[in-house]
């Protein structure tokens, strides 16, 4: 592995890629090279070169980028330049199970997987430790290690191959596309929750709302926020899409976890 290599994000590039946030770390540091320019003609261009191959190699450089930027472009009317050429946005779907949700939940409290505490629900402390560590392990993976990852542990019989940056799931009785972000956090779940000794059918129900209390982000690790479809970027579909719907949402590559319903 070369020193590029390292430096390279591809889950903030290539297909990945916001280009709101490409565009604005753009003009930063074209700005910030202008201005050392000014000063001393080698600093201005060796910023400017730097960090161009930053934004190249690894999507921005200014922290926190995909939380502000697509706001700003679009509070400078610039929106709709940015919007998903494509004729439908890409949907992740949910891998439902016909469990009954007071069953699904007594089977997760009694196996100690999720803990009923006075100001209420939380996912213990050593199975986040475990769900997270296997999350980490599955991003690592490329995009043929998830979806076979996808196919071992889901409890029916179904193909599993990279389709759209995601995984898509085709057996006799479902055809899913998931995406990445998901595809590693219902997995990293199936392989939890069975482990303690939760029928797959319920461990299989649980992976939706379970995500509901992911505090890491599956897809790079970064924190997870509450926030609007409109200040995130990435996920499950084009930004531009639903702007007033509510998701947890990673602060950092702006990758959708969970969408809450819509009331």
């Amino acid at each position: 592995m070369t020193l590029l290599d390292t430096l390279k994000r591809p889950e903030y590039t290539g297909e990945n890629r916001c280009l709101p946030c490409t565009v604005v770390n753009a003009i930063v540091v074209v700005a910030v090279s202008l201005a050392l320019g000014l000063l001393w003609i080698p600093a201005g261009v060796a910023v400017l070169a730097l960090g161009a191959l930053a934004v190249y190699l690894r999507g921005y450089v200014v922290p926190g980028t995909p939380s502000f930027a697509p706001r700003l472009v679009a509070a400078v009317g610039l929106a709709g330049v940015f919007g998903d050429d494509e004729d439908e946005p890409r949907q992740s779907d949910s891998l439902d199970a016909n469990v009954d949700p007071e069953v699904m939940l007594s089977t997760l409290l009694d196996a100690g997987v999720l803990v009923d505490e006075p100001d209420g629900l939380f996912v213990a402390d050593e199975v986040r430790e475990e769900w997270e560590s296997t999350m980490a392990t599955l991003r690592k993976g490329s995009d043929d290690e998830l979806a076979t990852a996808v196919e071992t542990a889901v409890p029916f019989d179904a193909e599993a191959t990279p389709e759209y940056d995601g995984i898509g799931l085709h057996g006799p009785d479902l055809s899913v596309w998931l995406s990445r972000t998901q595809a590693i956090a219902d997995v990293a779940t199936l392989y939890t929750v069975v482990e303690r000794g939760v029928d797959p059918a319920v461990a299989l129900a649980a992976t939706e709302p379970l995500r509901m209390f992911s505090e890491v982000c599956p897809a790079c690790g970064g924190p997870v926020v509450e926030t609007t479809t409109r200040d995130c970027c990435g996920g499950t579909a084009s930004i531009y899409d639903s702007p007033e719907q509510d998701v947890l949402a990673c602060e950092e590559c702006g990758s959708v976890v969970y969408e809450f319903d819509e009331e």
